[in-house]
Parts: C-alpha cells; sequence; structure tokens
C-alpha cells in the first residue's frame, strides 16, 4: 500500500543518500539540484493564489514589495512571544542550520560556513549574528531582532570581527570575502560566497519589517528602511553594491537547506531566495541605479533576470540533465562554462541579450511547477508523482 509521508520527512530521506554535499553549490549546479530536487515543492506549497509565482513576476517596484510585506506579514507567527524570542533561538539552530555531511546535530556557521555542534555551550563556540544590527533597528527584544531568517549562527570570533559595520567593498565597511570558507566539502570551482547570503538577509529585513509606498505589515517596526540606511552608519554602503553582491554571488545550498527551516519554524520565507530576481525590480526605481534589459531565447535562465545593472549577474542556463552547448550574448561581456550551465555576465554597456539553440529534454524539469504533485515512497524509495508519471529524486520517468 502507498503511503504518504511529511515532506520533511521525505527532504531527510534524500539528504541521507548522498554524501560530501558542497553547501556552498548553486541550485544550478547538477549537485545541488540532485540533493535538495525537493526545494521546489516547498516554494510551491508557499507562493499560491495571489502570491504565486505568475502574479508576483508580474509586479514591479512598491507593488512587489507591497505584496511580499504582506505575504511575510501574513505567514510569520513571530509576533506569538510564547514560542518565539531571542533566548529560544539557541536551540532551534540544529534543524534550520543543518550540516548535511554530518548528520551528527552539526550546523554551518554564517560567515566561514564552520561546521560545529549546535549544542548550546553559553557562547563559548558560537553565538547569534545580526546581519541587520540590533543597534540599527534589530534590537533582540523586537521580532526584528530574533528572527531565524536574518539571525544567524556564528562562530565567536567571526561575529566580533563584523561588530556592527555595514556591509560594504570600501575603506571602513565589512566584506565577508575576507574571511575564507572553513568547509572542508567546499568546492572552489562553485565559487561560493556569503557575500550574496548578507545581501539578501539586508534585503529580506527590508521588505518584511519596513515600509514602502504606504505598503507595511503587523510586523513594521520603523527601522528597516533600505534607502535610510546606507552609507558606514547605517547597513549597507549602497544599492549597487547590495545588488552586485546579490547578483554576483547566486542562492547556495546552504541558503535553500535554512530557508526550509526558518519556515518550518515561523512560517514565513526568504523570497530573494526562492526568487532572487524579485531583488532588482523592487529596487529598480532606486536613486543612482542604472538598469539594463534581459532577455533569453532558448535555454530556460535561473534566476530569470528581466533587469540587470552595471555589475552583471551570475545565472544557470537549461537544466539539471541538459546544458545549451553554445550561448552568444550581447550587450555586455561574459563568459560560459557547459558543463555546468554556469553563466556569467559582466560589464553591462546596454540591452543584454542571451541566446542559445537547446531543445528541452522530456522530464521533470519539463513539468510545469504549478501541476498537482504529490511526495510518496514506494516499494522504500522517495518518488514524485505528477500528471500521472513517476518520477525518482533525480527527475528521472520510472513509470
Amino acid at each position: 500500500m502507498k503511503k504518504i509521508f511529511l515532506l520533511g520527512t521525505m527532504l531527510a530521506a534524500v539528504l541521507t543518500v548522498s554524501a560530501k554535499v558542497d553547501m556552498q553549490a548553486h541550485l544550478g549546479t547538477t549537485e545541488a539540484q540532485d540533493t535538495y530536487i525537493l526545494y521546489t515543492f516547498k516554494q510551491a506549497e508557499y507562493y499560491t493564489g495571489a502570491y504565486c509565482y505568475d502574479s508576483l513576476r508580474m509586479k514591479s517596484g512598491n507593488e512587489l514589495f507591497g505584496a511580499l510585506n504582506r505575504l511575510m506579514g501574513n505567514t510569520s507567527n513571530i509576533l506569538d512571544s510564547r514560542r518565539f524570542s531571542y533566548d529560544k533561538l539557541r536551540y532551534n539552530y540544529g534543524s534550520v542550520d543543518t550540516d548535511l555531511n554530518k548528520r551528527n546535530g552539526n550546523i554551518i556557521g554564517y560567515y566561514d560556513g564552520a561546521s560545529f555542534s549546535s549544542t548550546w555551550d553559553s557562547g563559548k563556540t558560537w553565538n547569534r549574528e545580526h546581519t541587520w544590527p540590533q543597534s540599527k533597528g534589530a534590537d533582540s527584544s523586537t521580532p526584528m531582532g530574533y528572527d531565524m531568517q536574518s539571525v544567524r549562527p556564528a562562530r565567536v570570533e567571526q561575529n566580533s570581527d563584523r561588530g556592527n559595520t555595514a556591509y560594504g567593498e570600501s575603506s571602513g565597511y565589512y566584506d565577508p570575502d575576507e574571511i575564507a570558507i572553513e568547509n572542508t566539502y567546499y568546492n572552489p570551482a562553485n565559487l561560493g560566497s556569503y557575500r550574496g547570503d548578507a545581501a539578501r538577509v539586508i534585503l529580506y529585513d527590508y521588505v518584511v519589517y519596513g515600509e514602502a509606498g504606504g505598503h507595511k505589515n503587523s510586523l513594521y517596526n520603523g527601522e528597516a528602511q533600505l534607502l535610510s540606511k546606507l552609507g558606514k552608519k547605517g547597513v549597507f554602503e549602497s544599492i549597487p553594491v547590495l545588488l552586485k553582491w546579490h547578483m554576483n554571488d547566486p542562492v547556495s545550498l546552504t541558503e535553500m537547506v535554512r530557508n526550509d527551516g526558518a519556515e518550518a519554524y515561523q512560517g514565513n520565507r526568504n523570497p530573494f531566495i526562492d526568487y532572487p530576481e524579485f531583488a532588482i525590480e523592487i529596487l529598480r526605481n532606486a536613486s543612482n541605479l542604472t538598469t539594463y534589459s534581459v532577455t533569453a531565447a532558448g535555454a530556460p535562465l535561473w534566476p530569470a533576470y528581466r533587469l540587470t545593472t552595471k555589475s552583471g549577474f551570475i545565472a544557470y542556463l537549461g537544466t539539471r540533465d541538459s546544458r545549451p552547448e553554445e550561448v552568444t550574448v550581447t550587450g555586455a561581456s561574459y563568459s560560459y562554462d557547459k558543463e555546468s550551465g554556469r553563466l556569467t555576465i559582466s560589464n553591462v554597456s546596454g540591452k543584454v541579450s542571451i541566446t542559445s539553440p537547446w531543445e528541452e529534454p522530456q522530464g521533470l524539469n519539463s513539468v510545469p511547477a504549478a501541476s498537482p504533485s504529490y511526495k510518496t515512497v514506494r516499494h522504500g524509495q522517495v518518488v514524485i508523482v505528477r500528471d500521472g508519471k513517476i518520477y525518482n529524486v533525480l527527475g528521472q520517468i520510472i513509470q
């Protein structure tokens, strides 16, 4: 008899079959997709109705901010002080920042990717890093100061090194790239960095706890006003640097794992991990921000950027099973790795046009995400049922 299991159980079943997982692998890489193929189901279950992707992607600026602001506020449970607090974070990181390579309670630390025990030892090994500093709006007595999505476990020395310095590249700012990633399974070919992670947390705090165009939710604290928090006394050097970090350092497996875990803990997700393209759509009208349009013909582009800044972006072409052999780009400098499908765009000078001759393979990746889906265990094997077809976790049709 066929049994239906909760998604968390199935994720554990899928992840335990993998070994030596590169926690900095990007979603577009084969390793990340093979390891975490069920991630897309969590996305589909969260972004529904008026907040489905097809609806959100038609919005921009304050309208998109407002939609995400409402969704984050409506789904967050963090106002329940009986269940959520700054102190309670210490005992819940184990199920959120899981190290997939060490299933003995270890978690992944912020900034350096180090693996250490999730057991709280009174702050001797690790403590809690406020990515948006407490002194600049994320006080630990407020929801913004104990939000699982933004308050991260970090080794004491890394937390102290950053302090409350604003993120940036210039003198006097804090750049995560100055700290080496200490992850024995880190694959340098994936160019891992915590720049993008930091940028996406700042964007999350802004869209959840901020206000734009009159849009604000019950979590609004009057402090997460991104445009007024730029510069050395704020949280980020500038909007162009924020988006550069976000788009030049794609979402990693570390972020995907904790995005699911944080949702299970408090109810909401980080939309900029799920859909990175939303960041530039929200900030497109920011002062001193020059944007250029992006069009892609041929293989699908992830993230699905429609706009880019001068600094460009990194994206992946094709599916896990098939990559284009050739890619042509106009309006910018570029490099392309056909083995991974990794496309790097830089020095943007005009409208970016991406073309590639490619035929979509038949398989799980070609099935619309909105179609009915059921996650099951069949004869001891995790399978996915979609539109009458049965797939294994690698997306291959088995019946």
